[in-house]
C-alpha cells in the first residue's frame, strides 16, 4: 500500500525533465519527502538512469526543439524499463507550438499520469477554460473535467487548483486540503508533478491511492507551512513548505485529510 513510509523506505530515484527556472525547489522538495531526485537531460545517461527509477517527470516549461526530442526520447527508454513517466503540460493552452508538443508526445507515446491545472487539463479536452499561461483556473466542477480528461486519453488524471481532483478508471476523488500561498511560490506545481511521480511506481497495483497520498501529503504539508511563523509571506513560506514536506506523516494525513468522493 502506497504511503509516506514506503516512500521514505524505498527513496525512489526519479528522474525529472524539468523546466529551468525550478530544478533546484523541485530537487530540495523531493529530498525533503524521501525520494531521491535527478535531473537528467541526456539520452545516454538516461539510458543508464532510468532502469534503476521509480518514475519520470517530464514538464514542458521551457520548451524547446531540442527539449521535445527529449521528451521523447526519455519516454521510449522508460517505457523499456516500464518506468511510469507523468506529463506536466505546462501552459499548454497559451500557446499552438505547446499544445503540439503535449499532443504528440500523449498520441505516440506512454504516459503514466497527467498533472495539470484546470486550464491545461481543459485546454487537453477541448475546453475553453480561462487561464493565464501557467496559471490556474476556477472551474465550477473540477471533479467533472477530471473525469472527462481520463475518459478522453484513459490514464490517470490529476487536476490541481482551489479544489483538487484525481480520476483513475472513472472513478474519482475530489480533494480539498491546500494552502492560498501554494500559487504565491513559483514551482509549487511544478513540484507537484514530480511529487508524484515519485509516488506513482510505489504500489503500480493501486495507482489511484498513489495519486491520492502524493496530493494529500504535498498539500498537507502547505497547510502546515502557513501556519508556521511568518509563513504567511511568500519568502518565509518557501522555506517551510520544505520544512514542512520533510516533516509531515502518514498520521497527519489520516487526521487532516479533506476527500469526497465524486458522484
Amino acid at each position: 500500500m502506497s504511503s509516506l513510509k514506503l516512500l521514505k523506505e524505498k527513496a525512489p530515484l526519479v528522474i525529472c525533465i524539468t523546466n529551468d527556472v525550478v530544478k533546484n525547489f523541485t530537487a530540495n522538495g523531493l529530498v525533503a519527502l524521501g525520494a531521491s531526485p535527478a535531473m537528467s537531460e541526456f539520452k545516454d545517461d538516461l539510458e543508464d538512469l532510468l532502469k534503476y527509477a521509480g518514475g519520470l517527470l517530464i514538464n514542458i516549461g521551457t520548451l524547446t526543439n531540442d527539449n521535445w526530442q527529449l521528451y521523447r526520447d526519455a519516454l521510449i527508454i522508460a517505457e523499456k524499463y516500464n518506468v511510469p513517466a507523468v506529463l506536466d503540460p505546462v501552459a499548454c493552452g497559451a500557446s499552438a507550438y505547446r499544445k503540439r508538443v503535449v499532443d504528440d508526445l500523449l498520441e505516440n507515446y506512454k504516459i503514466s499520469a497527467i498533472r495539470g491545472n484546470a486550464g491545461e487539463i481543459g485546454s487537453l479536452v477541448g475546453l475553453d477554460i480561462a487561464s493565464k499561461g501557467v496559471d490556474s483556473a476556477n472551474v465550477d466542477n473540477i471533479g467533472e473535467l477530471a473525469l472527462i480528461a481520463n475518459k478522453k486519453y484513459n490514464i490517470p488524471i490529476v487536476v490541481t487548483g482551489e479544489v483538487d481532483a484525481i480520476a483513475v478508471a472513472g472513478e474519482v476523488i475530489t480533494i480539498h486540503n491546500g494552502s492560498s500561498m501554494m500559487p504565491k511560490v513559483i514551482g509549487t506545481g511544478c513540484l507537484l508533478g514530480a511529487v508524484v511521480a515519485s509516488f506513482i511506481g510505489l504500489d503500480k497495483d493501486n495507482v489511484f491511492k498513489s495519486l491520492e497520498t502524493s496530493l494529500l501529503a504535498y498539500n498537507i504539508a502547505g497547510e502546515f507551512a502557513e501556519k508556521r511563523p511568518n509563513g504567511h509571506l511568500p519568502g518565509t513560506y518557501k522555506v517551510e513548505f520544505i520544512n514542512s514536506l520533510y516533516e509531515v506523516t502518514d498520521g497527519d494525513i489520516s487526521l487532516h485529510k479533506k476527500v469526497k468522493n465524486y458522484v
